[in-house]
Order: structure tokens, then C-alpha cells, then sequence
């Protein structure tokens, strides 16, 4: 099993001088005597104030080490989430990318690299997830569980799962007891993950919260609150802390996890060389048992090679032009949402319906939110379900047995449920505009599918890293 340490490094609050800020570089310096990679998410807020003030030490230690960008500035107000949430996709995404990419430079040229963007708090939204995809950087914390696997491409990035242990690190280092009974816990943890997972995380710890006595963006930040920077409070230093004992028993715990047996420790970088060639080119085997897949659910899913937006399209391919394999179209779900009116399935004619799927998605990229005259004026659910149908030489399956939704997709009502509990992180405020997470969100999950090691997928199947494969044949 691979597996990943990884490290929220936010504190610019506290001054220059104050020890919290050696914490990052010391726990490197830990990691790299003893051989354990890891990754250091960095606000570019963060990594402006190292350069800043000098702090070159801590910098030399992190670049041994991985570094993702944990957004460009935190929780300051109003958050790259609470923007988005009130813009429409495509204004989304070049919103994203505006508020991010100053982060991105930030942490290339003050530590030579940058592998990804990591979720900070509830600061999440899919038109993020794309616009990072789009740059080239996975996306750190995935709200969705698949069997198997918490790695998966969404939005056509990787989304990479973090810590889902029940026990935590970050206010134990200090307490030796408390420490211990946690550190008890590793070794069961990694060897039930290894026994059903390719992947997984674990978590380091706040640097900040292992010697102060709350976080600063909550204080600063909470509830929407939004105090200029010359009011910024830094939190206060525990009593008594003893940093030394810190870093003791953080080398305890480095110790036990580079003796696991059964785990190859990497970092972002690492999990993006590994799991991030995708399907470009499959068989037509692959397209029926897609189909398959959809008819035994009875309405859209996923395959370990296809998304659902995939493989609606590949049917439609198969439907007006069968062939022996197949480039793999990077289709996105609806940009938006119509009122839909109730479909029925019967007499409607897939031929027009298949057209009308590969018009919409060689003028876009995306999928319609509904289908026209021609075509019943039927939903993607119901075209995907038609299509499978027709190509299987089935029946259209009954009404009361189809699930026309993409809450048919397995681990997508799970999902949609965690992603709704961002809206509790205690730093949003009235700005967070929660449908204008959700909705995009659900749309999306037309383009969840597994991501897999290049020798998890099937024969015949070719992989790819590039953007999409016609361009790459075209270069």
C-alpha cells in the first residue's frame, strides 16, 4: 500500500522570532534523518512570510520534502469558496484560478516546487477542483469513498483521500500518556487500510496546534469575520509547552511508520506520478461493459475505466459509429441546470439521441442538461440508460427499476452529504452561498470514476497524461 504523512503549515499571524514557526522545518529535519517523505501543505500567505523574514533554515529543511498549496491566503475573507459559491461555473473557475494562482507562484519560487492544492477547512467547490486540474495540480481531500480506492478523477483531476483514522496527533506530542495511546493505534490502522486499500493518509499534524492554544484563522476569521491585517490576533503559547518533548515524541511516531512492512511511503508528487495516467484509448469491450454496468444499476455509474460522461459518450459512438476501440473523451457533466419536465423513455429513437450527445460534446465538452425535440427532450440519465439498452440489444429497462439520476452513481449521495457539511466549518460566514456549491458539485459527479496504478487496469486499455488524446496525436 502507498501511503502519504502530510503537515497544515498556516500560522503567518504569530511574529517573526516566535519558535511555532521553527516547527515546520524541525519536523522535516525529523522525517529526512530518517528517510520518511512527506507533504507540507502551506498557505502562499505562509510562504510569503518565511521569505519575508528570513526564515531560510525552515525553507532549506521543507524543500527535502514535498510542498502543495493549501490555498493562497486561508480563511481570509471572503475565501476562494465563498466566491465561487455565488458565481456561475465558468466565472467560477476563472475566479478560482485568479484567487490560487498567486499561491502557486508563491510556493515555486520560494521552495522550487508546488504538486497540488489542498483543501483548507471547508474551502471546496468543483469549478476549484477543475481549475487546479487545469493547471496541473491534484486536489488534496476527496468527500468521495469508493470500494477499493480513495483516489479518484473527478472533474478530470485527481482527488486524492486524506486521513480517516478516528485517533489524531495534533494536541497529543506534548501529553507522553495521552501520545502513547494513540501511537498504539498506527499499526492496526495501517494494516486493516493495507488489507483493502491501494492508498492512504495520515496525518502529521497543525504544527501551530501542537504548542498554541487555538487556531489563528478561527480566531481571526470566524463566523465571516473579516478584521483588516493590522488587527490580526496571533493565538497564544501554551503554558509550559515543551517543544523539545515535542519533537521526541514525534520521532517516536516517524520510527513506527518507517517499520511498517507493508507500506511504501511518497508524497503528492509521488501519488500523482503513480495513479495519474488515465484511460485515453479503450476497447469496445470496455464501452459494453460500461453498458452493462449501467443496466445492472439500473441508471448512470462509473467503470474502472470510464465515467459516466465517458461512456454516455462512447455509447453514443458505438450507436451512430462502432469500432474496435475508441479515444476516451474528456466530457464534462451540465455547466448548468433547466427545469426538467417528466420524460418518457418509449419510442424514443437513440440515433437522434446518440447525435445529438456527440454535437453537444465535440461543441463543448459537456454534456446538455436536457436533450431536444428530436430527442423526447429526455435527461442525460434517461439518454445513458436508452443508449445501454440499445446496445446490448435489451428492452429499455422498466420505468420503476430506473434510477434516473446521477445519485445512481455509486458513492455519490455519500459525497454530496459530506460536501454539504462544509457548510459548518466555522469560518464561513453569510458570503457562503451553499447551493452554489452543492449543485455544481452533483453535476460533476458525472465525471467520478477510480483512478488506479498503471497496472490496475484491464488489458487493452491505453493510458495517457496528457490533456486530452487528440491533441497529443496532433503535436
Amino acid at each position: 500500500m502507498h501511503a502519504l504523512i502530510y503537515f497544515d503549515t498556516e500560522d503567518h499571524f504569530s511574529p517573526p522570532d516566535h519558535p511555532v514557526h521553527r516547527l515546520p522545518g524541525q519536523l522535516a529535519e525529523i522525517m529526512t534523518r530518517h528517510g520518511l517523505p512527506g507533504c507540507f501543505h502551506i498557505h502562499g500567505e505562509k510562504a510569503r512570510f518565511m521569505e519575508r523574514h528570513g526564515q531560510n533554515d525552515v525553507i532549506e529543511a521543507l524543500r527535502r520534502h514535498d510542498v502543495s498549496l493549501h490555498y493562497d491566503r486561508g480563511s481570509v475573507h471572503p475565501t476562494t469558496a465563498e466566491e465561487v459559491s455565488r458565481l456561475g461555473w465558468f466565472e467560477g473557475v476563472e475566479r478560482a484560478l485568479f484567487r490560487e494562482l498567486p499561491g502557486f507562484q508563491a510556493l515555486e519560487r520560494i521552495f522550487g516546487k508546488c504538486s497540488g492544492l489542498t483543501q483548507h477547512g471547508g474551502t471546496f467547490a468543483a469549478q476549484i477542483v477543475f481549475a487546479a486540474g487545469r493547471l496541473g495540480m491534484p486536489f488534496f481531500y476527496s468527500p468521495f469513498r469508493l470500494p477499493s480506492t480513495n483516489i479518484v478523477w473527478y472533474c478530470h483531476n485527481l482527488l486524492i483521500g486524506g486521513y480517516q483514522a478516528g485517533f489524531a496527533f495534533d494536541t497529543f506530542y506534548r501529553d507522553t500518556p495521552a501520545f502513547e495511546e494513540r501511537l498504539t493505534q498506527v499499526d492496526a490502522y495501517l494494516a486493516e487500510r493495507a488489507a483493502s486499500y491501494d492508498f492512504t493518509a495520515m496525518f502529521g499534524c497543525h504544527p501551530v496546534i501542537t504548542v498554541m492554544e487555538a487556531f489563528p484563522d478561527a480566531m481571526n476569521f470566524g463566523y465571516g469575520a473579516a478584521p483588516p491585517p493590522e488587527r490580526w490576533r496571533p493565538p497564544a503559547m501554551i503554558q509550559g509547552v515543551s517543544i523539545p518533548l515535542i519533537l521526541e515524541n514525534f520521532e517516536r511516531l516517524v520510527t513506527k511508520l518507517v517499520a511498517q512492512p507493508d507500506v511504501d511511503w511518497t508524497d503528492v508528487a509521488g501519488l500523482r506520478d503513480l495513479f495519474g495516467a488515465r484511460p485515453v484509448r479503450v476497447p469496445d469491450e470496455a464501452v459494453l461493459r460500461g453498458a452493462e454496468a449501467v443496466v445492472a444499476n439500473g441508471g448512470p455509474t462509473y467503470t474502472d475505466e470510464l465515467s459516466a460522461a465517458e461512456l454516455l459518450h462512447l455509447l453514443a459512438r458505438q450507436v451512430v459509429a462502432p469500432a474496435e476501440a475508441y479515444d476516451v473523451p474528456q466530457v464534462m457533466g451540465p455547466a448548468h441546470e433547466e427545469g426538467r419536465a417528466a420524460a418518457d423513455l418509449a419510442g424514443v429513437d437513440p440515433v437522434p439521441v446518440a447525435e445529438e450527445i456527440l454535437a453537444a460534446c465535440n461543441g463543448s465538452g459537456y454534456l446538455p442538461p436536457e436533450l431536444g425535440e428530436a430527442s423526447g427532450r429526455i435527461t442525460p440519465e434517461q439518454a445513458l440508460i436508452l443508449l445501454a439498452c440499445t446496445v446490448l440489444g435489451h428492452d429499455v429497462i422498466p420505468a420503476d427499476r430506473r434510477r434516473e439520476s446521477v445519485d445512481a452513481i455509486p458513492g455519490v449521495p455519500e459525497a454530496i452529504a459530506h460536501v454539504r457539511r462544509y457548510r459548518e466549518w466555522r469560518c464561513h460566514g453569510q458570503l457562503y452561498h451553499q447551493p452554489g456549491i452543492l449543485e455544481p458539485f452533483r453535476r460533476q459527479c458525472w465525471t467520478l470514476k477510480p483512478a488506479f496504478v498503471a497496472d490496475g487496469y484491464a488489458p487493452g486499455v491505453e493510458l495517457g497524461r496528457h490533456v486530452n488524446p487528440m491533441f497529443e496525436r496532433r503535436l
